[in-house]
């Protein structure tokens, strides 16, 4: 009778510990708000998430890019769609949107700055936005100032990585998109 009451009390306990470990474990099905994410990215970056957020705009000129904004704008994420998703539903803009993908980490660093110029010197930039300054909520999503030139954009990215180089030794800029494998409108 022990071995049975013993075998019945070590089954329980497993099957606890296993829903236990479910319920703390992969956080990939766990949706985010914008906020979450951006705090956490450095750890996440690489991972596949979800996150909702407001969407605010999506790109006038592909339709493959959809920006979703955390408690203000400094707050923004852009979820890039690419040929098998197809165009973000135009209906997404001011919604609840709901994404998932991958998140990727893009390092601006000087020799990236430095192709960027020369790029500018040749002419040879993609224009987006009025006048080819970009869009203000892309702008948004990458840490500058609306409506900054091409040129004014080097410059400020030029002074955040001699911020974050004095800091905390990194020589780059860390910015964060999500490369989206599905969304949804999710109000």
């Amino acid at each position: 009778m022990n071995r049975t009451r013993l075998f019945f009390h070590l089954l329980v306990l497993s099957v606890t510990l296993l829903l236990f470990a479910d319920c703390t474990g992969n956080n990939e099905n766990k949706p985010m708000n914008v906020d979450e994410l951006l705090m956490n990215a450095e750890a996440l970056a690489g991972e596949t998430v979800i996150v909702e957020g407001r969407c605010t705009h999506i790109c006038a000129k592909s339709g493959m890019k959809l920006f979703l904004q955390g408690k203000d704008k400094e707050h923004t994420l852009r979820a890039e769609s690419d040929a098998m998703l197809g165009k973000f539903d135009p209906n997404s803009a001011n919604r609840q949107v709901r994404v998932r993908g991958k998140l990727v980490e893009d390092h601006i660093d000087e020799a990236y700055l430095q192709e960027w110029e020369q790029q500018i010197r040749e002419s040879t930039l993609v224009a987006h936005g009025e006048g080819g300054e970009g869009c203000e909520t892309e702008q948004a999503a990458e840490g500058v100032t609306a409506g900054s030139s091409e040129t004014e954009k080097v410059l400020q990215f030029r002074r955040q990585i001699a911020e974050r180089k004095e800091k905390e030794g990194k020589a780059y800029l860390s910015l964060y998109h999500i490369a989206a494998e599905s969304y949804q409108i999710i109000d």
